[in-house]
């Protein structure tokens, strides 16, 4: 397919074939001439009526890959789109489920990196060299430009084929890797407590953790301790050294390879005096710090990997939601989510807030050019 034809064409169609994350449907897809969605939301719904007799459509299912990559990937984790099978609709039955669809199943299935999406439908438009190229890649089988993609500004940090010793961000890897290794203490967090206090005997800058109040009246180390809490060991307001110093002893008790950062610009950090998740042990409530840890652990699995999208989103947006508001939990929750992985979250700390809130009010007022125009006390 030509750009010009693709501009001239209506939507494309990206679809999943996995019905609760898992069964995949695609050959029983392919032997009845047909595609549908399990349990629609309403936009999906919209979505499915939406399709044309005419459509092309193509059968996706997206996932990360560290491994065999055809490119240097330094070690991170790509986004990446395999496409099983494409087609063209023949007829919308017209119920928000289920096309009609004549499909050519594609052997071996190809693999496309960088600009993927996780919705179960995926509407494409043409229109752009990134969309148009996905198009041409999966209906017409040519080749991926992998080099323009890599060298994008929202990928060349990771991915470019610059030098990598001129790349930003290197940090990235460190971070992620402490929040792998913290996942496993999930359901135990025995061990991390006393490393973590094994810590405190040796380095500085760990004290604020000796002052939890127990319900029996006395004080002491915390007997319990959230993800987020111990990634902010490191990310509070005390000198560069320090932190170096704590981040290396951390890793080291986690296994962690990666290099300790050498510097830590522009990595949201906690105010020493609200640098716990939680509230003693005297006042907060039994389920607390066991919500830290499932917004953590789900928010993982939804930043790392894309099969089961929408099952994922909907368990990250629970966990969150169960988190937020409670006793030492509002923004600094955003903060622990960008810690974790910095390439999916976006940390709202105030040099976010206030630019947000200036891109707002310019918006704002280019939008209603009048003297009496004032921002809205509400975001729409």
């Amino acid at each position: 397919m030509t750009q010009d034809s693709a501009e001239s064409a209506g939507a494309f169609w990206f679809v999943g074939a996995s019905f609760s994350g898992s069964q995949d449907q695609t050959q029983r897809f392919l032997n009845e001439g047909m595609w549908e969605i399990h349990d629609p939301s309403p936009k999906d719904e919209a979505l499915v009526r939406s399709m044309k007799a005419g459509d092309r459509i193509a059968i996706k299912a997206a996932y990360t890959r560290k491994n065999g990559l055809p490119f240097d990937n330094r070690g991170l984790t790509v986004s990446t789109m395999a496409v099983k099978a494409v087609g063209t609709i023949a007829e919308n039955l017209g119920d928000g489920h289920r096309v009609l669809v004549k499909w050519t199943k594609l052997e071996p299935f190809r693999e496309w990196y960088f600009y993927t999406n996780r919705w179960t439908v995926w509407r494409v438009m043409p229109g752009d060299w990134m969309t148009d190229g996905l198009i041409a890649f999966a209906l017409d089988g040519k080749a991926q430009d992998i080099e323009r993609f890599r060298n994008e500004p929202y990928w060349r940090e990771r991915f470019g084929s610059g030098s990598p010793d001129k790349q930003r961000f290197r940090w990235t890897k460190f971070y992620e890797a402490i929040a792998d290794k913290l996942l496993a203490h999930q359901a135990d967090r025995t061990a991390l407590v006393e490393g973590i206090r094994d810590i405190s005997l040796r380095v500085d800058g760990l004290g604020h953790l000796a002052v939890d109040k127990y319900s029996d009246g006395s004080t002491g180390f915390v007997r319990d301790i959230c993800p987020f809490t111990t990634m902010g060991l490191f990310n509070r307001g005390i000198t560069d050294a320090n932190r170096k110093v704590i981040a290396s002893e951390l890793a080291k008790f986690l296994g962690v390879d990666e290099a300790v950062p050498a510097t830590f610009e522009g990595i949201p950090i906690l105010n020493n005096l609200k640098s716990w998740y939680f509230p003693f042990e005297v006042t907060r409530t039994s389920d607390h710090i066991d919500a830290l840890w499932r917004v953590f652990a789900a928010g993982i699995r939804f930043a790392d990997s894309n099969e089961g999208e929408d099952q994922a989103r909907t368990e990250f947006a629970a966990a969150f939601d169960g988190a937020n508001g409670r006793p030492g939990v509002a923004w600094n929750l955003t903060f622990g989510l960008y810690w974790m992985r910095p390439w999916a979250f976006l940390s709202l700390d105030n040099n976010s807030q206030n630019y947000v809130t200036r891109s707002w009010e310019s918006h704002w007022a280019c939008m209603v050019p009048r003297s009496d125009a004032t921002p809205p006390t509400t975001w729409p």
